[in-house]
């Protein structure tokens, strides 16, 4: 793999970088719509700078890594597959369905691999849950409690026309994500509420869904960005399955340690194999040995048809 990078914006990028690297991934270059933040991130890790996209896209790399504000992901895929490259696209895959239908079918028709990041769905925790899934040991689920907890992250986040809302947009979908994962349901019903308890911020700081899909299984979400300064910077991924054969707790982040130190906030040590590493040597593998997207399009859709749905809600004040 030889991979060009579109889009700096998401704190995620450092991690995928690293990660490309270790799995002996070239890194060919760079391209973002902010020259400062562009040559920030190209003299750091050592890349060369691309100012002009077409440039980036016309070179001899054969995926792009899509990490920009999650408004220009829909374009960003787009243009690649054009140009017949494989995509890696940071969560949220889009702003709204028929972004994600438009990206799906730019894939498809290019013939080209479509991974969107959901990176929580390869944590060891939640490998070993989807197994016993699968096998049916959990027996029949009834209903599923989730949480997705964290800080405010500010910045471009915050900023509705460039990330597409506030904790609901993301936080949703790393939880969403799981329980498509592990279940394949079709949502039937959500009822959302939303407030912004945050001073200078105009977008929702928290949020709590209630869903129900179609074979009759429901679930309730809390999605909110409402920690304290002080908490660790990741937060929280609970599962809670009530199924036939008893209760099922999973952290969905994996095994970890607390930190406390005086010179920084609390901060948690994950001593299991990141989750990054993990979706991207799963991706790797898909591109060597020509298999199936491991997160494929459609599963990052029905994480933004759950998200839309959800602010309908909001917006309505009824059950959509």
């Amino acid at each position: 793999m030889k991979v060009g990078i579109i889009g700096t914006a998401h704190m995620h990028i450092e991690s995928y970088a690293k990660h490309l690297r270790a799995l002996g991934v070239e890194l060919f270059g760079a391209f973002d719509r902010n020259n400062s933040r562009l040559t920030a991130f190209c003299k750091k890790h050592d890349l060369q700078a691309f100012k002009d996209l077409n440039r980036l896209l016309e070179s001899e790399i054969d995926t792009v890594l899509i990490c920009s504000e999650n408004a220009f992901h829909a374009d960003y895929t787009v243009a690649a597959a054009m140009y017949g490259k494989h995509v890696i696209v940071e969560k949220p895959m889009a702003l709204s369905i028929l972004e994600a239908d438009k990206m799906i079918l730019a894939c498809e028709t290019a013939k080209v691999k479509l991974m969107v990041a959901h990176p929580v769905r390869f944590t060891k925790v939640m490998q070993e849950l989807k197994e016993q899934v699968d096998r049916g040991n959990v027996g029949k689920v009834f209903a599923i409690d989730a949480t997705n907890h964290g800080k405010n992250p500010g910045g471009w986040f915050t900023e509705a026309d460039l990330s597409g809302g506030g904790a609901i947009i993301d936080h949703t979908i790393h939880m969403a994500d799981i329980v498509n994962d592990l279940f394949q349901p079709e949502i039937e019903s959500v009822f959302a509420t939303s407030e912004n308890w945050t001073e200078d911020t105009f977008v929702e700081d928290t949020g709590l869904l209630h869903i129900r899909f179609r074979d009759g299984l429901f679930m309730s979400l809390d999605t909110s960005w409402n920690r304290p300064k002080a908490y660790p910077v990741w937060g929280d991924a609970s599962l809670s399955l009530i199924t036939e054969k008893g209760y099922v707790h999973v952290d969905g982040f994996g095994k970890k340690g607390l930190r406390y130190s005086e010179a920084s906030p609390i901060q948690f040590d994950y001593y299991e194999e990141d989750m990054d590493l993990r979706m991207l040597k799963a991706f790797q593998k898909a591109i060597d040995e020509d298999l199936p997207s491991p997160v494929p399009g459609e599963a990052g859709k029905f994480t933004v048809q759950l998200v839309a749905m959800a602010y309908a809600s909001v917006v309505q004040k009824k059950l959509i």
